[in-house]
């Protein structure tokens, strides 16, 4: 059977939405017969650590000393304590040291670290040897944290007590008469 040219597109435009059709049938199958599964890890959260320390001075000077002669001497203890939530490097140093009259060169300096078995410095035992046995001005070189002194690493809540002493030398000379140094000691942790 021949058909004619007019049939044959009848037929051609007939059979274009069919496979249209049947192609949409195919891929909608397909589509849902794939197999699929998943699964999750839910409630991600993070908070941040903590590195924070005090100390016990109540807001005073461990020294304000007046009329200082050759020979004299004290000591004042200061207790640190440190809350971290990792393993943190405690360091001392001092800041805004003003010794214009050079005194700094005439009063010796010793740092230690240790514990208190009393409620005053007297009771203190030192852990060992001095973290700093010097002149304040020698003490001053040490004034930021990556110069500091000790090395006391925390972690969690602890305490240290630090012991500082001075002596003016014995042979101190005029020049140092009438002479005034300031400095302020400072503890910094930084986590490690």
């Amino acid at each position: 059977m021949h058909l004619s040219a007019r049939s044959t597109r009848r037929a051609g435009y007939a059979a274009l939405p069919l496979a249209v059709l049947l192609s949409g049938v195919v891929v909608a199958t397909t589509s849902y017969a794939a197999f699929s599964d998943t699964t999750q890890n839910a409630n991600n959260n993070w908070t941040s650590g903590k590195v924070a320390i005090s100390d016990d001075d109540a807001d005073q000077a461990l020294f304000d000393v007046a009329g200082l002669m050759p020979g004299d001497a004290d000591e004042n203890c200061i207790t640190v304590t440190a809350d971290t939530s990792g393993p943190s490097t405690v360091r001392l140093y001092t800041t805004a040291t003003d010794d214009q009259d050079q005194l700094g060169t005439a009063l010796k300096m010793k740092v230690e670290r240790g514990t208190l078995s009393g409620s005053d410095c007297s009771s203190f035992t030192p852990a060992g040897a001095a973290d700093f046995d010097d002149t304040l001005a020698g003490l001053a070189n040490h004034s930021s944290y990556d110069t500091g002194l000790g090395d006391w690493t925390a972690d969690g809540t602890g305490s240290t007590t630090y012991r500082i002493s001075y002596e003016l030398d014995r042979n101190a000379d005029n020049t140092v008469q009438e002479a005034a140094v300031s400095t302020t000691f400072v503890w910094e942790a930084q986590n490690d």
